[in-house]
């Protein structure tokens, strides 16, 4: 579901019901973005707490270029064992000049411990050029 972005609000009862926490955890909120040519994006986590089992996700990305290709965002995460989850791509097919942005949210049963940007130009399917951000300054 594509939506404009607005933020993205939690209650403490979706919180205590979508996240399991560790006993002695603080919130941070996590902007990762990055640009690469035609594209840019972010990927916004509020209230991202380390070996959180779901994370609520905000993703946006725009298309800066009048060049016939689309482009698309998606997030990355890592989890307590190292293993990355590549999530589902978000495409921005509306043009230059065009943001779109979508709320979900991201579940790892073993706990999630950084996320990450990637953002992308295609043609088709085809990746033309990318840029990857990983909030906690950590790459693969």
């Amino acid at each position: 579901m594509r939506n404009v972005y607005k933020g993205i609000g939690i209650s403490v009862a979706a919180l205590t019901l979508a996240v399991t926490l560790p006993a002695s955890a603080e919130a941070d909120t996590l902007d990762p973005s990055c640009s690469t040519t035609g594209a840019n994006g972010t990927v916004h986590v509020p209230g991202f707490i380390h070996g959180a089992t779901t994370i609520h996700v905000g993703l946006s990305v725009y298309d800066s270029l009048a060049d016939g290709h689309h482009v698309r965002v998606r997030l990355i995460t890592k989890d307590a064992n190292k293993n990355y989850t590549y999530w589902k791509w978000h495409a921005n097919t509306d043009g230059k000049g065009a943001l779109l942005s979508w709320d979900t949210t991201a579940s790892d049963g073993n706990g999630i411990i950084n996320v990450a940007a990637e953002v992308a130009r295609f043609e088709g399917d085809t990746l033309l050029n990318s840029c990857t951000d990983w909030a906690l300054g950590q790459t693969p």
